[in-house]
């Protein structure tokens, strides 16, 4: 599965760079803490990008049904239960905690977005404290173990377009033990959650000013900002008032266009099926998510009928050839078209 959903990025990404993967010990209890601004894509980004085997908190409100949840929790998800899932839900998360803590007495590994909800917006919002909690409770319960916090900055340049390029930083790790008192805790959790937001503000880009947001947003695009550099980003945002808003240049002929219609009429069918689909979104953060699951599942199968066709008035030589070109189209088509950035 974990081959699978590379296959997948792959083709839903025109840039994956991977930075600090030195720093992901290899062995002991760890918490993967990451900001989250593109729904379920940077839950997968995280596991199919080390080898430690993750297990990942998701919003209980995923597991729709007995064959999601059952498939959902095949991939390590375990479902989390927030206020708006129901009040007498919130109790459900004592079973979840317990079920953390022994995950990490095993060292384990556990994956925590503590911004609490995903966003689209390039900041870092304030931390929940569940997974200082874990980090608490897990010690009380096991205290030899040294829990190990690894932050994660993951930057995209454009969070809803086609192909977006995304970059993964691994920050150094972070002993959970120093800033937790097992015997006297502080329940506001002051110290971890601060010196989290920190190493996260230094792995992505933090865009404090609300007010402004929008026109700092447009300078830095202006500025053309590589936005999956968050260390060029937070340099070019230091002198943002030093940038003047400019029309965009003119963007220059992509000589691929060709290559990429013949692409889009050779998946005519699954495209007016996005269509449809990205027209039913109603939270656009899920954008990239549910065009992932369309790469996944709708294209191959797609192509493998059309396949079966050629297959069937031909013979396998050209169903092969056919097959084979297909694939080099989507892979030259993600790898070569141009986004807008947003």
């Amino acid at each position: 599965m974990r081959a699978y959903l590379k296959i997948g990025l792959f083709f839903l990404h025109k840039k994956i760079t991977i930075v600090g993967k030195e720093n992901i010990p290899k062995d002991g209890p760890i918490l993967f803490i990451a900001n989250h601004q593109n729904a379920l894509i940077d839950a997968i980004l995280i596991p199919t990008t080390t080898k430690r085997e993750i297990h990942f908190l998701t919003r209980a409100s995923a597991f729709t049904t007995n064959l999601i949840s059952k498939f959902l929790k095949s991939l390590n998800m375990i479902p989390v239960y927030r206020i708006r899932d129901g009040f007498n839900t919130i109790e459900k998360n004592v079973s979840v905690f317990e079920q953390c803590f022994d995950i990490l007495k095993n060292e384990g590994a556990v994956e925590i977005f503590a911004e609490g909800a995903h966003h689209l917006k390039r900041q870092i919002m304030p931390l929940k404290k569940g997974f200082a909690r874990i980090i608490l409770g897990t010690l009380q319960k096991y205290p030899h173990l040294n829990i190990q916090i690894v932050p994660i900055g993951i930057n995209y340049d454009s969070h809803l377009n086609f192909p977006s390029s995304v970059s993964i930083h691994y920050g150094q790790p972070i002993l959970a033990n120093n800033f937790v008192n097992t015997e006297n805790p502080d329940l506001r959790f002051t110290a971890i959650i601060n010196e989290v937001t920190i190493a996260l503000k230094n792995l992505t880009l933090h865009i404090k000013d609300d007010a402004n947001y929008d026109e700092t947003i447009s300078k830095l695009n202006s500025a053309n900002v590589d936005f999956t550099n968050p260390i060029e980003a937070a340099e070019l945002l230091q002198n943002i008032n030093s940038i003047s808003e400019t029309k965009p240049t003119k963007s220059s002929v992509n000589w691929f266009f060709p290559i990429h219609l013949i692409t889009k009429l050779n998946s005519i069918l699954p495209l007016l099926i996005w269509l449809y689909l990205k027209s039913k979104i109603s939270d656009i953060v899920f954008t990239n998510t549910y065009r992932f699951a369309l790469i996944l599942t709708v294209f191959p199968l797609f192509y493998i009928i059309q396949t079966l066709i050629i297959y069937y008035f031909y013979n396998s030589y050209y169903a092969l050839i056919y097959l084979g070109i297909s694939i080099l189209l989507g892979i030259i088509s993600t790898k070569t078209m141009s986004i807008n950035k947003e």
